[in-house]
């Protein structure tokens, strides 16, 4: 991922509030992108954006630099987009590719169907591992970072999770195996 420059990143460090709109404007697309697909709402994810924001300011002069900012941005919006769906207890479950498939080749109603359907059994943090290494591009080192969890075990839970969606479209019934 691109990160913004390190001139304005101390800027916004030192509570320049012209380089924070530069960061704000800078990460909230990328930031967005994985909270709508985390939260499949658009009114929850503008409210866990702002959060994550609100967050960063406060907490931006903590930052030590000491990894990329856009990787110290993620781990605030990965913990508040846990936070509020381990407080609200959502089980709803949404395909975190949902927008992109429509753009790609898997465009006849049915396989997005058998998608939507598959991808509506992952957890949250499945979706968030799936968006930023798939959609985002993040290194496992990034998201290991962000999620506190190794980078070996990040790596089997895509390979994984890969697998599960894989035998969902078996050439055998599709449909009815996720009946």
């Amino acid at each position: 991922m691109k990160e913004l420059d390190k001139i304005t990143t101390q800027r916004a460090i030192k509570g320049d509030k012209k380089a924070f709109k530069a960061l704000y404007d800078f990460y909230a697309p990328y930031i967005w992108r994985v909270l709508i697909k985390m939260s499949a709402d658009e009114q929850i994810a503008r409210e866990l954006l702002q959060d994550t924001f609100i967050r960063v300011h406060k907490s931006l002069n903590k930052f030590k630099c000491e990894s990329a900012l856009s990787t110290w941005i993620y781990r605030i919006a990965f913990n508040v987009g846990m936070l509020h769906f381990k407080k609200q207890k959502v089980l709803k479950r949404h395909d975190p590719f949902q927008d992109t498939i429509r753009d790609k080749r898997h465009d006849s109603y049915e396989t997005r169907e058998i998608i939507e359907k598959v991808m509506s059994e992952i957890t949250q943090e499945e979706r968030f591992l799936l968006t930023a290494k798939e959609v985002d591009g993040m290194s496992f080192d990034e998201l290991a970072e962000i999620t506190g969890i190794t980078s070996g075990t990040l790596r089997t839970r895509l390979h994984r999770l890969k697998e599960k969606i894989r035998s969902r479209f078996s050439e055998k019934e599709p449909l009815e195996v996720l009946a």
